[in-house]
């Protein structure tokens, strides 16, 4: 793997821990280049903790981890982090803490993960490596070929509008994070060029509807970035996948003539299409960032619309009794729900599911 640094002003903390970590990297056989290398993986930014400059890839399949050190963590810790993360555009951050002689690492994920371990570089190399060197799957190709029958919507669409409403009333959808406060119009442009993403929430919704004309597998799936508990219609925060392009690595999306031309499908898309793909019977899948006792996780917190992560769950799915009616839990993260139906899925979590996700080194 190439890599690169970038550094901002000068920190003696941050740039000792940087060095460490440099030369761990090196010794592993990767190699560190300058950042203009055309075919570079991943990006160590270390920045500062009060005002970090913002990053700006020059390709979504560039990992960004930002770095940045200081005397103690901030009021509210896991939501200025997080802040860190969406202001510095990285897909994983790391603050750094003196504690009793030794440095503690607090890290956050664009899932909003948030956990820390004590600094050794060694650890961080083998938890950041799979991060950055999983494949996002997340591009879309946007085909205006729904036929006309859908285009009001079905009832299976009505239901999602209904059950995203209660994951609301349930207290398991955190409101949208404010990436529109946080970002200049410029970083804004930058991050839906490489993402398509409008805004940051968390959560989806998707369902299966058979529409033969169209592919094999096809169902409805929750727009990217959308307020879950304030869906709209069809080519707007609700969208047909109908299959998946691997030549050009790209999710099939039917919408009719009149959309939202900003519209993408949920990030988690490829997930959801390899479930529905494998397990025939999976008739909806609900994903939410909440837990339950005595489910089978994931032992890799990969960032959400890797293949790594589809394939881990789907692995996940196949050792559980019923992989068709079952949840599965993403470290870090949330968990996976499979059902015959959105019914079937909300008479089974209701009263079950804990607002708080167990973070896990």
């Amino acid at each position: 793997m190439k890599f690169a640094v970038v550094r901002e002003g000068a920190h003696q903390l941050r740039d000792r821990l940087a060095e460490k970590l440099v030369s761990t990297f090196v010794a592993h056989g990767h190699e560190l280049c300058d950042e203009t290398e055309g075919d570079l993986q991943m990006v160590l930014n270390l920045a500062n903790a009060d005002q970090p400059r913002p990053y700006r890839r020059r390709s979504r399949a560039v990992y960004v981890v930002t770095l940045v050190a200081a005397n103690c963590l901030p009021d509210n810790a896991q939501r200025e982090v997080y802040t860190l993360l969406v202001r510095s555009l990285s897909n994983l951050a790391i603050y750094a803490i003196p504690r009793d002689g030794d440095v503690d690492l607090h890290f956050t994920t664009l899932e909003a993960g948030f956990y820390h371990i004590p600094f050794d570089p060694e650890a961080v190399y083998q938890h950041v490596l799979p991060l950055a060197t999983s494949q996002l799957l997340i591009q879309n190709e946007i085909i205006p070929d729904l036929p006309e029958a859908y285009w009001r919507g079905t009832p299976i669409t009505q239901q999602m509008i209904h059950y995203g409403q209660e994951l609301d009333h349930l207290g398991v959808l955190p409101a949208p994070f404010p990436i529109r406060e946080l970002l200049s119009e410029r970083d804004l442009r930058h991050v839906y060029r490489l993402y398509g993403i409008t805004g940051l929430s968390y959560g989806n919704l998707s369902a299966r509807e058979s529409i033969p004309e169209l592919g094999p597998t096809t169902f409805w799936m929750t727009a990217r970035g959308v307020n879950k508990a304030k869906l709209s219609g069809v080519g707007q925060d609700l969208l047909l996948i109908r299959g998946y392009d691997s030549t050009q690595a790209a999710i099939l999306v039917s919408v009719p003539p009149r959309h939202n031309p900003s519209a993408r499908a949920s990030v988690d898309a490829m997930e959801h299409y390899l479930i529905y793909s494998t397990f025939p019977q999976v008739g909806a899948i609900v994903h939410v960032h909440a837990w339950m006792e005595g489910v089978l996780s994931t032992q890799q917190n990969y960032p959400c619309g890797t293949g790594e992560l589809a394939q881990e769950v789907v692995g996940l799915l196949q050792r559980t009794p019923d992989p068709s009616r079952t949840a599965v839990g993403l470290k870090n993260h949330g968990l996976t729900i499979t059902g015959p139906n959105l019914d079937d899925i909300f008479g089974r979590i209701r009263g079950r599911l804990l607002t708080q996700v167990p973070m896990m080194t």
